[in-house]
């Protein structure tokens, strides 16, 4: 699915171009089914992304999930954002890479931050433990602005594409990917793209209410309750179809559609049954009503994928990615 998503996006892509660190300890584990992995003493969450965003809300509800399993007695979570989580990337492995109890969330917009940041840490350094949720991106801005739908945004953007300011997660990431997408598939000039990039939701929201941003693109779930309180209104989902109430791009005309993944990772220096033991808890976690109930909430879909199957995946993604970068120009 995955494969297939990313095949069709570089494909859109081709034709367009033709044309703060903190931790937290969770409450008491409940008693491991018979069966289960050996509980941890103690897990680490690390989160390369601020408080409140979507990588943020993954690993609490994975942590919360793992806890109410009774397969850690104790969970202690760090977050550290910036440049599309490769700065927390690169913490983890240093000072988490040989520690079979610590977990790594990130995702698409970590494949994107390293293809245009190239660091020199990535992915490679760590272990792919599961894939976990898919999500799509919604395209809002302030409610009462001076951009009501869709078609308002379009004009605006062909009348002058730097007097629009999109801000989203990361530079390279996919909300950036996203409006590079939109530009080009409009025929704009993509080099033209204003875009601000921030570590979380909330921090895209605050650029909207200063007026330092006119549109807002992240996944649904972090503008989710702004949404329905109409301090935001949304123009458009990057699903194929209508999601949430919202019409999809390809629906108002824009001829492109875009997820986010997100996933876990373990430390790369640990051994083959260590990093077994990491993907049997991951994986005993999300079938706890716990983590049910953080799907329905957030309104992620389920898309679990592990071991060999999503090392593969996850290999031609950040190929993918690099591709998609490069098409669209895409700069940190």
């Amino acid at each position: 699915m995955i494969r297939r998503h990313w095949l069709k996006t570089c494909g859109a892509a081709t034709a367009l171009w033709a044309t703060p660190s903190f931790a937290q300890k969770t409450a008491p584990a409940a008693a491991p089914p018979a069966n289960a992995p050996t509980p941890l003493a103690k897990l680490t969450v690390y989160i390369p992304g601020g408080a409140g965003g979507g990588w943020d809300q993954t690993g609490r509800a994975l942590g919360a999930a793992i806890q109410s399993a009774g397969l850690a007695q104790q969970v202690v979570y760090e977050n550290k954002g910036g440049k599309g989580g490769t700065l927390g990337l690169t913490d983890f492995v240093e000072r988490f890479n040989r520690d079979p109890a610590a977990l790594l969330i990130g995702g698409m917009v970590m494949l994107g931050a390293i293809a245009v940041n190239r660091p020199a840490v990535t992915l490679a350094q760590v272990s792919p433990i599961a894939r976990l949720t898919n999500d799509f991106m919604v395209l809002v801005t302030p409610s009462g602005g001076r951009l009501p739908d869709m078609n308002a945004l379009k004009e605006a953007m062909r009348k002058d594409l730097s007097a629009v300011a999109f801000t989203g997660g990361s530079a390279g990431g996919v909300d950036h990917m996203l409006a590079g997408m939109i530009a080009r598939q409009l025929r704009l000039d993509v080099g033209r793209l204003k875009y601000l990039p921030t570590s979380s939701g909330r921090e895209a929201m605050a650029l909207l209410e200063k007026g330092e941003a006119q549109v807002a693109i992240s996944s649904y779930s972090e503008f989710q309750t702004a949404i329905e309180n109409k301090s935001l209104r949304p123009l458009a989902v990057s699903a194929r179809k209508a999601l949430h109430g919202i019409p999809s791009l390809n629906e108002l005309g824009v001829n492109t559609d875009l997820g986010n993944w997100r996933a876990v990772f373990g430390p790369g220096q640990i051994s083959e049954a260590e990093r077994a033991h990491l993907r049997n808890i991951v994986v005993a976690a999300t079938q706890t009503p716990s983590w049910k109930q953080a799907l329905q909430k957030e309104k992620w879909t389920d898309a679990l994928m592990h071991g060999e199957e999503f090392t593969k995946v996850l290999m031609i993604e950040q190929a993918m990615a690099s591709a998609v970068t490069m098409m669209l120009k895409l700069k940190g």
